[in-house]
């Protein structure tokens, strides 16, 4: 026990050395670094993470309403690898100059947030907050009182219990604030499906693939399909986007693999189809008080999500604007009931999902204004 204490103490010092070391060596720099210059009434939008690139766009849209410039700063693509997170989220900003999305290194990036350009700026807004954050940047961010999106509610810090923390869903916080909901669902303007079906008047239904089946599980879908084809349905295309689960082939005449699209033409694949299959799994109960990228892109294309009744509280769907099924073996039914669907019923599920759509909006504008502007 002695020896496994003594390994723990030695650990955290080390963590300790390092961050004191950190610190030295780039406040020390910093006080040379002057990338761009800052315009007035800025805002920056940071993003630590290669991910969740998605909610930047949204973000972005709000604080344009709310007349600040935005700087957003993601980390440029190291070593070759790909990063998710591309200038392709931010085409629908092209002709705004109040928008500037800048690439940087990692070790720019810490530059960046310890050197004193960050004072210049009006408001700061950090997309992605996990426990590491204040280990892994200067804490100095959070003494700038900057705003932190969290996108799951077992993140404990002592800033949690400020009323700076924001949240795309309603999320309930043991033992510190609840954040305030800033939905951020704005991907660019597109056209409004109004009826179903494509040229040929099959439905279509769109999903996302994943490897990890607890965020999406594309095996509900295959048990839905089965039950469909013994029942003689097979006039509905499923369009799966995205690398991870292979398809089967006794499906290949109904799902369509895309694999992995680049944003712009997911967006069009997204545009173009009816409904979205969430294909959150029942066994997922994290994500009744946990957010889903499913529910941004229900509210940002305005398509009816179908999706397991447990997660429509925090998520703000409901049976007027989605379709609402209580277990994982009534996927089935609630895509037959797509299928079936009339045009004028579909005309007022895509109605009733653009009013809490709007609503939504209203209310995320109101929150991220009201958390900008709070000292505490």
């Amino acid at each position: 026990m002695r020896i496994v204490c003594k390994l723990v103490c030695n650990i955290n010092l080390k963590k300790i050395i390092v961050s004191v070391l950190k610190y030295l060596y780039f406040s020390i720099l910093s006080k040379f670094y002057s990338p761009f210059s800052i315009r007035e009434e800025s805002v920056l939008l940071i993003e630590f993470k290669t991910f969740h690139g998605e909610t930047l766009p949204g973000y972005v849209k709000y604080l344009l309403d709310l007349g600040y410039n935005v700087d957003v700063i993601l980390h440029k693509p190291e070593n070759n690898l790909k990063n998710r997170n591309d200038q392709g989220l931010f085409l629908c900003f092209n002709t705004n100059s109040k928008v500037r999305v800048i690439f940087l290194s990692s070790y720019d990036i810490n530059l960046l947030v310890y050197s004193s350009i960050l004072f210049n700026y009006k408001h700061i807004i950090i997309n992605t907050f996990y426990k590491e954050i204040k280990r892994d940047y200067f804490p100095g961010l959070f003494l700038l009182k900057s705003v932190c999106v969290v996108h799951n509610p077992d993140v404990i810090d002592i800033y949690s219990k400020t009323h700076k923390m924001v949240s795309l869903i309603k999320m309930v916080s043991a033992n510190k604030n609840s954040p305030l909901v800033v939905n951020s669902h704005y991907f660019g303007d597109f056209e409004k499906k109004t009826t179903k079906g494509n040229i040929s008047g099959i439905t279509t239904f769109v999903t996302l693939n994943s490897k990890v089946s607890s965020r999406r599980n594309l095996n509900i879908l295959f048990n839905a399909c089965d039950k469909l084809y013994k029942k003689g349905i097979c006039n509905f295309h499923v369009k799966v986007i995205g690398n991870g689960l292979p398809v089967p082939e006794r499906f290949h005449s109904n799902i369509h693999d895309l694999g992995f699209l680049d944003f712009q033409q997911m967006y069009v694949e997204i545009t173009a189809s009816d409904f979205f299959l969430t294909l959150i799994d029942q066994e997922s109960i994290e994500y009744i008080n946990k957010a889903s990228g499913s529910y941004q892109i229900g509210y940002g294309f305005l398509k009816p999500l179908i999706l397991h009744r447990q997660f429509s509280e925090a998520s703000g769907f409901n049976d007027m604007n989605s379709i609402l099924y209580c277990d994982n073996n009534d996927l089935a039914n609630s895509m037959e009931e797509c299928i079936n669907m009339s045009d004028n019923d579909y005309f007022h599920m895509i109605d009733a999902l653009e009013n809490s759509q709007k609503a939504l909006y209203n209310t995320s504008l109101s929150n991220l204004k009201k958390t900008l502007e709070t000292t505490k």
